[in-house]
């Protein structure tokens, strides 16, 4: 039984008892009040089906966030592993012509030390396009560390700093074409 049904069925009989028995002992105006009152408020119960209609539109909103977290984490990951792999290409590009530059000046010392000047700033390119890559390096850590904050101004210093790294991650790659162009123009002068 409801409390609804309940409390109709104890109102009937109160009403009865003092209409129809004349009984006074109890405050019977009152307690047909609040009995009026319980009859008026909306039903508490609800019934099983609404019930389990709202535990399954509960529990597919649980596992709509669920996903929807799972995904922007998911993107978060990869666009670090894009990030990393991106500053590994630009510091391997520009190490590895370093490395091969130095490798060819030195083959150079003893055939034409002459020469050497032209290809110093390639080198130079080269050198600091591997800088510029351990600058964004050490970037991309301050970024994430602002990012962590919670405070507005930490979170605008990291969404800066985040822009500067992919600049400078630009700068990089363009130092590389820079390099490659005047080590081309210096090779041009052995012809």
């Amino acid at each position: 039984m409801s409390a609804k049904s309940l409390a109709k069925n104890l109102r009937d009989e109160v009403v009865y008892l003092r209409d129809q028995q004349s009984v006074q002992a109890i405050q019977c105006d009152e307690l047909v009040a609040y009995l009026d009152r319980v009859l008026t408020s909306p039903d508490e119960e609800v019934d099983p089906v609404r019930m389990e209609q709202i535990r399954t539109e509960l529990q597919s909103s649980v596992e709509d966030r669920k996903a929807l977290q799972a995904s922007s984490l998911e993107m978060f990951r990869s666009v670090i592993t894009a990030g990393q792999n991106a500053l590994r290409t630009a510091l391997l590009m520009n190490g590895g012509a370093t490395v091969a530059l130095l490798a060819f000046l030195g083959k150079l010392t003893t055939e034409n030390p002459d020469k050497l000047s032209t290809f110093a700033g390639s080198l130079m390119i080269f050198t600091f396009g591997v800088f510029i890559t351990g600058l964004v390096s050490g970037f991309t850590y301050l970024s994430q560390w602002f990012y962590a904050s919670k405070r507005d101004w930490c979170q605008m210093t990291g969404w800066f700093m985040n822009i500067l790294c992919i600049v400078l991650g630009l700068a990089a790659y363009g130092a590389f074409i820079w390099g490659a162009i005047d080590a081309y123009t210096g090779f041009q002068g052995f012809a």
